[in-house]
């Protein structure tokens, strides 16, 4: 195969879902003499992207800014290959804790998406609502804001309110809220976001994760009886689902239940 068809074949695994036998191209395509400035650069994307799906973020970043610079350097900053480049570039950027570079690439990479496709486009709402977790963990708080209503914005008008990507965006509000103390809030939408995800999902391990988590905060406000409905409707999920031994956080879902129902019990009745 010429290098155009080893570069179509790889991406096509990607698209497959088998990272692995696309990196085994990348690399090889890595190793000719002959490319072009482009086609190297995207080569060393396909291969930062392999990479970034196998969490070894450090050896990402490294392909990810060459195939950057060689991409800048022969298509132009706001080409949609080096854009794409600078999104990527971005997120491992701030998986790895380098947040100041990682917003700025970031930043630039979502004004040429906005520009290229438009605002409401899903290339820009899915930067804008990743770029915001690094927002978040810059402590820029109105920033991380500002960026997750623009991707809720575009999601609601391509998926509809009823989406988990609209769900996803209620649900990083709802962490945005709780951070600045505003528990009420923060849980109405947490709320919002488990309503959508019963539509969509049903019962399901993630919807009755939601629950509990809700139903822990309800507690921690002191709402004890609306607590109480919540982390038992999420553990019969559980139950059902036939998980209840093992998923993540069911033992302090039952806990925090006992606690809500012993609280109860304390509470004057009515004669």
């Amino acid at each position: 195969m010429n290098t155009t068809q080893l570069i179509q074949r790889a991406e096509a695994l990607m698209s497959q879902g088998n990272p692995e036998e696309a990196g085994k191209i990348y690399e090889e395509l890595c190793r000719m003499e002959q490319l072009t400035a482009a086609e190297r650069g995207v080569a060393l994307f396909g291969l930062g992207t392999c990479l970034f799906l196998h969490e070894s973020y450090a050896a990402a970043s490294l392909q990810l800014r060459e195939s950057w610079e060689l991409l800048i350097a022969s298509l132009g900053m706001e080409d949609p290959l080096t854009t794409r480049t600078m999104v990527l570039l971005s997120r491992t950027l701030i998986a790895l804790g380098d947040l100041e570079s990682g917003m700025e690439i970031g930043r630039g990479a979502l004004k040429n998406l906005v520009k290229l496709y438009g605002q409401d486009a899903d290339q820009a709402a899915t930067a804008a609502f990743f770029l915001s977790s690094g927002a978040y963990q810059f402590g820029r708080l109105a920033e991380a804001e500002e960026l997750t209503l623009q991707a809720l914005q575009a999601w609601e008008k391509i998926y509809g309110h009823v989406s988990l990507q609209a769900a996803a965006c209620l649900d990083a509000l709802g962490k945005l809220r709780n951070v600045c103390g505003e528990k009420r809030e923060g849980t109405d939408f947490h709320r919002r976001a488990a309503d959508i995800k019963m539509q969509v999902l049903g019962e399901h391990e993630t919807t009755a994760a939601s629950l509990g988590h809700i139903g822990m905060a309800e507690a921690e406000l002191g709402n004890w009886k609306e607590a109480e409905t919540l982390l038992a409707s999420s553990l019969e999920q559980f139950d059902r689902l036939g998980v209840g031994k093992n998923a993540e956080g069911i033992a302090a879902f039952r806990e925090k239940l006992n606690e809500c129902r012993n609280m109860l019990a304390k509470e004057p009745t009515d004669e």
